[in-house]
């Protein structure tokens, strides 16, 4: 059926909406919190400021990674069947 999404295509929406969502909501509380007044050790800005950040560093490395396969498997003319 044309115009309709299957299981797969909806899924893979979803996971790259997330994905987004995710990044751009954890890069906007780092930039607003950065210069916060901090309370000491146990600060909480400072906690989920270490959550942002480490979620922003796991989500570009994925998208690196992604990328490097993808360009890997042009350059080779490697064509990924899907299963």
């Amino acid at each position: 059926m044309k115009g309709r999404f299957n299981l797969r295509q909806w899924a893979a929406l979803m996971t790259a909406v997330i994905l987004t969502v995710v990044f751009f909501s954890s890069s906007f509380f780092v930039f607003t919190h950065l210069s916060h007044e901090c309370t000491g050790s146990h600060c909480k800005v400072c906690q989920e400021l270490e959550v942002c950040i480490s979620a922003i560093s796991v989500i570009s490395e994925a998208i690196g990674t992604a990328a490097a396969v993808f360009i890997a498997c042009q350059i080779t003319n490697y064509r990924i069947l899907p299963y």
